[in-house]
């Protein structure tokens, strides 16, 4: 007989769902897990995230989440505790975010799987796409040896950042932009060639057109205090980036891009850095 049961978090209970999640994956809590609370709100009050915990003896030990852009539906913050694994917790939060999925119908399924979470989502359907990794920033701007354009920060989304921000990623993702920015974060961009969102010190994501323009704005956003960004390995990707920039892999941060269902038009010689994993 199941003793855990499953729901969506109270308000008060998501500082705790968030210290579970960093807990899962061995990971210090981050300084400012305040404005991750913000976002957690946000994403719930804007309809853009659902999420669910398992509580077992009134205690959460396990957290997911589900983000909804129109018939694309992205899933993370998978995590279960330790001591709690091996009872189907995660599996079934899982399965009960699919089924969410499926009354909002959607026809294509993401998620950044951890290595420990591929095994799982693989049973479920879920083939890998490519491999994101974590990569510290260095401390001061790199001597590119290019002709400097002209870098701009701004606090909106000019209608030319969605358009290309759609047609990397293959699907509309203007609330979840304009959420963030009503959150901080700030828009680095070169005109109508690339642009990038800084938001608690991370880089991504990070679109361009071009190389010279993304190493323009990772050069801008270094001085902006960015210390890392996660890059998407995949066979578009301008290898020469690691000639320009001296990145360091950050250790057990990679996660996979898994994808199941209808096929998205996505452009990945666009795609430079992915915002975040909210991987499980």
């Amino acid at each position: 007989m199941k003793k855990y049961s499953i729901r969506e978090p109270k308000d008060e209970e998501i500082t705790h769902s968030i210290k579970v999640l960093y807990s899962s994956f061995d990971r210090d809590l981050p300084e400012k897990i305040k404005e991750e609370v913000k976002i957690w709100k946000a994403l719930i009050d804007e309809q853009i995230g659902r999420f669910l915990i398992s509580e077992e003896d009134g205690k959460v030990n396990g957290v997911g989440g589900i983000f909804l852009f129109e018939k694309v539906c992205s899933f993370g913050y998978m995590a279960v505790l330790p001591e709690y694994r091996g009872k189907g917790l995660g599996t079934e939060i899982f399965s009960r975010l699919l089924e969410i999925a499926n009354k909002m119908k959607c026809e294509t399924k993401v998620l950044y799987a951890s290595k420990l979470g591929e095994p799982i989502y693989k049973r479920f359907g879920f083939k890998r796409r490519f491999l994101g990794k974590m990569y510290q920033l260095p401390l001061q701007p790199s001597e590119l040896g290019i002709v400097d354009k002209e870098v701009k920060i701004l606090n909106t989304t000019p209608d030319w950042i969605l358009t290309l921000d759609k047609k990397a990623m293959g699907f509309d993702r203007v609330r979840y932009l304009n959420m963030r920015l009503k959150l901080g974060a700030r828009i680095i961009m070169v005109e109508n060639e690339g642009y990038g969102l800084l938001a608690n010190n991370r880089l991504g994501p990070l679109i361009s057109t071009n190389l010279k323009a993304a190493s323009q704005i990772i050069n801008k956003s270094i001085t902006l205090d960015a210390d890392h960004m996660i890059i998407a390995h995949h066979q578009y990707f301008p290898k020469r980036i690691f000639n320009l920039f001296n990145l360091i892999e950050l250790e057990n941060r990679a996660s996979v891009k898994m994808v199941y269902g209808k096929e998205i038009p996505e452009k990945l010689d666009l795609l430079y850095a992915i915002g975040t994993y909210a991987k499980g």
